[in-house]
């Protein structure tokens, strides 16, 4: 968490120092683009990693054959896409910058090659090396987006933004690589063709999970461009990405537990308890979500000047609009990935497949109709109602295929109670202007959750 909220701290120097609002959202849509091939070139093998270990395979070869398997899909992609870079680059909508694709290779490859050892290193249960690792990598991205923006735009002239920041990106990945590298090539065990089919018929719906996921997620950035006049769709892709970072607090919680419960999920499964613990873990991710939901919410103005430095990302309104839209998506995500822990205990991978692509196709269906309408809006509105549709969908299935006892009406009572009491905050701070006043209000509210979530815990304490 930590990490990723310094790597959101980005958002003031590139605010700052680029141009326009424009060359952010080229940044912010580049990124997108990434997340798709990201999720497309580990095809679930970190899933299935975890998967096969716990079935009593051995640790060691489990790793080898995945990480040898990665290795020539990456290899065999890099190809391609060097040469087809400039066709690459057209595809994504940046004519002529083919300079682009090939820093974009450069951080894409280092990072899949990363990505099974660092999966490794979680299920090993070694935090301190994993979390090591990653603040490095962004404490170099960051101190090198900074040098290459603010130190040296004279040296570096020829380059434009984009590229400086995209090859600080590439560079920071490509350290990791190295330190990680005695992990990454530790693949001297012979290579199993029936254990490998195994793992790649347990994994390859979880690229379609995957990849739905991102759909989900991304997909609108990218939209944006496509399906608004371009510099339209540059500018209004700046705004949603700027304030779509005040959500990282909840993003950032989310993405950390989800890296700390799989793992942790596998493990407990045969344990006589562990639905029931399943149940106990959702009641406090939730509980934590909407308190993270108020905290934010009660204070986005001031948080968002205070790292959005540049005044014309706030001349567009439906910049702050947002804000509360995608914080209550993102912890329906997090809702989502504690419900799917029945498609992977069970092995119906192919029905939690299904189940994305379904969300995906509907994503896409929305977005490419009310984004010509609404812009970046109807983003914001499509991900909060596809993802609770998501939720809906998974416990419906979950409850069939692997019955857990989850508490249905506490969730909902956290849930509406937060959305309530930010409603009565903005009712009540409304007609205030002591700026004391309105803070002493705030905080006595965030109180008030902080005791309903107390009082609604249930009294059975997780084994």
């Amino acid at each position: 968490m930590l990490g990723r909220f310094i790597n959101f701290l980005l958002v003031i120097p590139h605010t700052q120092y680029l141009k326009t609002v424009n060359s952010y959202g080229d940044i912010t849509t580049i990124f997108s683009f990434m997340a798709f091939f990201n999720v497309l070139l580990t095809y679930g093998m970190e899933t299935s990693y975890f998967n096969f270990i716990r079935n009593g395979k051995d640790s060691k070869l489990v790793y080898s054959i995945g990480q040898k398997s990665i290795l020539f899909t990456t290899l065999i992609f890099a190809i391609f896409v060097y040469i087809f870079a400039p066709q690459c680059a057209d595809f994504i909508g940046y004519e002529g910058q083919k300079e682009y694709i090939y820093i974009c290779l450069i951080f894409l490859v280092f990072d899949t090659l990363s990505a099974l050892p660092f999966a490794r290193l979680r299920y090993e249960e070694k935090p301190l090396k994993y979390a090591l690792i990653k603040l490095l990598n962004i404490g170099v991205n960051i101190s090198l987006n900074l040098f290459f923006l603010k130190a040296t735009p004279n040296v570096l002239a020829h380059f434009d933004q984009v590229s400086l920041i995209l090859i600080a990106n590439a560079i920071a990945s490509f350290i990791s690589f190295l330190i990680l590298a005695p992990i990454v090539f530790q693949i001297n065990k012979p290579f199993d063709k029936t254990l490998f089919q195994e793992m790649l018929k347990y994994a390859w719906p979880l690229v379609f999970v995957g990849f739905a996921g991102i759909v989900n997620e991304t997909l609108d950035r990218t939209l944006l461009k496509k399906l608004l006049p371009a510099s339209e769709g540059s500018y209004q892709n700046g705004i949603y990405g700027a304030f779509y970072k005040l959500t990282m607090v909840m993003t950032m919680f989310v993405q950390a537990f989800r890296f700390a419960a799989e793992p942790l999920f596998f493990k407990q499964k045969e344990s006589k308890d562990s639905r029931e613990n399943y149940a106990l873990v959702m009641y406090w991710f939730i509980a934590v979500c909407t308190f993270i939901f108020l905290a934010c919410v009660f204070f986005v103005e001031p948080l968002a000047h205070l790292f959005i430095k540049n005044e014309a990302f706030f001349e567009n309104p439906n910049g702050l609009y947002i804000v509360p839209i995608l914080l209550i998506a993102n912890m329906f995500l997090g809702i989502y990935y504690n419900l799917s822990v029945w498609y992977r205990f069970t092995n119906n991978t192919r029905l939690g497949a299904i189940l994305a692509i379904s969300a995906a196709v509907l994503t896409i269906f929305l977005n490419t109709a009310l984004i010509p309408i609404w812009g970046f809006v109807a983003c914001a509105w499509i991900t909060l109602l596809v993802y609770a549709l998501m939720c809906v969908a998974s416990y419906i299935l979950g409850q069939h295929h692997y019955q857990i006892p989850y508490f249905l009406g506490k969730y909902a009572i956290l849930i509406f109670t937060s959305v309530g009491i930010w409603l009565l905050s903005k009712e009540i701070v409304g007609h205030i202007h002591v700026k004391s006043l309105e803070i002493t209000i705030l905080l006595a509210l965030l109180t008030l959750m902080l005791l309903i979530i107390w009082m609604l815990q249930p009294k059975r304490k997780i084994t």
